[in-house]
């Protein structure tokens, strides 16, 4: 932690095993990366119902007005049971208050973690003070808003969807350059620092 409370201090001047700590730990934070990204476009994807489908919650069953075989009431067409059913023809749930405090809760003790490991390392590179304050609060206020994003989709509509691929695309372009950036940097060769 000296180190982070040094002004002078830099991340190439950090020992061999502290790069190989670091490296690894930017690795592995770049492969979370990635399979969150996946992971939830195979949630949410185009495949699916969307993620004002899985949020906000979306019937697909095609309901008519008319009479039925009784002669009252609307009537539902449903698929041919021997037909296996498409996306379309699937009947979409809207999440849980309860999974949706369950998502955030967890997101909520790792997400802070994450952010707050790399914003640290991505403090000790050489960019200028406005160049890190750029970054690291693009950072934090992108998790912000993709963790609020299920919330606003859920409880104010399917208007709200777009700030789930939007959040969620910046976020990962912050915490991507706030993690490779200083895996890059703290392997050079010694350079001047930049005063900012």
């Amino acid at each position: 932690m000296r180190q982070f409370a040094s002004s002078g201090f830099r991340i190439w001047n950090l020992s061999r095993e502290a790069k190989l700590i670091y490296t690894g730990f930017g690795l592995f934070s770049i492969a979370a990366i990635v399979v969150s990204m996946m992971f939830y476009e195979d949630l949410v994807g185009p495949k699916t119902a969307g993620v004002a489908g899985y949020y906000a919650g979306a019937a697909h069953a095609r309901a008519t007005s008319g009479p039925t075989a009784t002669g009252v009431g609307p009537k539902i067409e449903l698929p041919d049971e021997a037909a296996a059913p498409t996306t379309s023809e699937q009947l979409t749930v809207a999440v849980t208050y309860r999974k949706l405090l369950e998502v955030t809760h967890f997101h909520l003790f790792t997400v802070p973690v994450f952010l707050l490991i790399i914003a640290h390392l991505f403090m000790l590179t050489g960019l200028s003070s406005t160049a890190k304050t750029v970054w690291i609060a693009a950072g934090w206020l992108s998790a912000f808003v993709h963790l609020l994003a299920p919330w606003l989709i859920r409880y104010g509509g399917a208007a709200w969807s777009f700030t789930y691929p939007t959040s969620g695309a910046l976020m990962g372009l912050a915490l991507s350059v706030m993690t490779i950036y200083p895996i890059i940097v703290m392997w050079l060769p010694r350079r001047e620092t930049t005063k900012g």
